[in-house]
């Protein structure tokens, strides 16, 4: 119990990590944030998957919108596996209700945060600052999003919520069949994203992908690795500067990560997804394929190949 107070004191602290608050938005408001949930696990999963619809429809055209999509049909997927494979995870009511609904909450938080003007962790800064203009592409978006709260939201809530099992065992192995769920959900969450906000998202070469040659199925599996090796890290720690090392490690990870997402702009796009996500449906402007150039892929130390 002390070390999960420490990790939630280490998160909040790291809440202050900023470039400075947000500048003024327009009033959406955000749904109810779901902290716990002590219904059937189906159930939980529906009230997440409603909960992120919500807020999707609620932010319409805006930039913003493509992640709670994407998360949104993560839920429904998770929901159907649960359905049609009960005996997927090991210990359904960690990964699919307590830990989901702890992750859904990370993000709401810091989606509040920035629409009220205050401090957000530096990957989410990069994430949303995106979102309010300056030519990236939806998958873009929802990808600077992911890199937030897959890299940075992850390792804290992993964490915080537990490694083991109340028998000592590790969890890693439900950790990882999640990504059976992340798998299942991202075809239908680019066609939903190509279909509402961005019809680059499905060109089939990837060309919206702002890392050449990793697809976002790769991505997702590299970052989910990262931020158990991340989590273990912090759990480990045994005083109060190994917490702010492992802390930091985490930060400015994410941090990196974002930067190298947000790298690739093209001017003038927003103009064209706008128009398409408000029904003018132009034709779309492809940005060139030499734009994607290629770049180094940020590593904590603990992934590094010695």
């Amino acid at each position: 119990m002390a070390l999960q107070a420490a990790v939630a004191a280490v998160t909040a602290a790291a809440l202050l990590f900023t470039a400075g608050p947000a500048p003024a938005q327009a009033r959406i408001s955000v749904p109810a944030q779901p902290r716990s949930c002590q219904a059937p696990v189906r159930a939980c999963v529906a009230r997440l998957e409603r909960t992120l619809a919500s807020l999707r429809d609620r932010l319409g055209c805006a930039h913003h919108a493509p992640f709670p999509a994407l998360y949104a049909q993560l839920q429904r997927a998770l929901g159907d596996l649960l359905l049609r494979h009960p005996g997927l995870f090991a210990e359904p009511g960690w990964p699919a209700r307590d830990l989901n609904t702890a992750f859904v909450h990370r993000y709401l938080q810091a989606y509040a945060a920035d629409r009220a003007g205050q401090p957000v962790p530096e990957a989410w800064r990069i994430a949303f600052t995106a979102a309010r203009g300056g030519g990236t592409n939806a998958g873009q978006d929802a990808l600077l999003a992911a890199n937030a709260h897959i890299q940075r939201d992850m390792p804290y809530v992993l964490a915080e919520s537990g490694l083991l099992r109340p028998d000592g065992t590790s969890r890693e192995a439900d950790f990882n069949r999640f990504q059976i769920v992340l798998d299942q959900a991202y075809e239908p969450a680019v066609r939903d994203i190509a279909a509402r906000y961005d019809p680059l998202i499905a060109v089939a070469d990837d060309r919206w992908n702002p890392v050449a040659g990793v697809t976002a199925h790769e991505l997702f599996t590299l970052w989910r690795r990262t931020a158990w090796a991340q989590a273990r890290r912090l759990a480990a720690a045994r005083s109060a500067e190994e917490l702010r090392s492992a802390s930091r490690a985490v930060e400015s990870n994410a941090a990196a990560w974002g930067t190298l997402l947000a790298a690739v702009r093209v001017p003038g796009y927003d103009a064209v997804r706008d128009a398409y996500c408000h029904g003018i449906r132009p034709p779309v402007a492809h940005p060139p394929r030499t734009a994607w150039t290629a770049l180094p892929l940020p590593l904590p130390a603990e992934l590094r190949t010695p």
